[in-house]
């Protein structure tokens, strides 16, 4: 019989502990806050602003099945094919995309240019 915490796999058959770590990945927020560096998301502002969403994303996370394909997606740039695929499996990507826009569009009006006068809105 056999079965594993976090940290320890326990075997009972022959009575012996083994410890095996874990990739930090498996049990961390890593994943999600690499997420969201790629999409320019203020983690702390998010956790100020609205922590049960930011728990409701760490928990998607980690209870995520994709890990590994995640880590080797994070592994290389994102080009147009792996990022479609990671919208795909990541069960947060709407919500960090979405985000991920409110958070940045104030940045990105500053580089619009304002209409001078009514005549020009036409």
């Amino acid at each position: 019989m056999r079965f594993q915490t976090d940290h320890t796999r326990v075997t009972t058959d022959s009575n012996r502990l083994e410890i095996s770590e874990l990739p930090r990945h498996v049990y961390d927020a890593g994943l999600l806050f690499r997420c969201m560096n790629m999409l320019q998301v203020e983690k702390c502002d998010l956790a100020a602003d609205d922590p049960l969403l930011f728990r409701e994303l760490q928990g998607r996370c980690s209870l995520c099945r994709r890990k590994r394909e995640c880590v080797q997606d994070f592994a290389h740039p994102f080009d147009h094919d792996r990022w479609e695929r990671w919208q795909e499996y990541c069960p947060n990507s709407a919500m960090l995309t979405l985000i991920g826009a409110i958070q940045n569009c104030g940045h990105a009006a500053q580089h619009l240019k304002m209409p001078e006068s009514p005549s020009e809105i036409g």
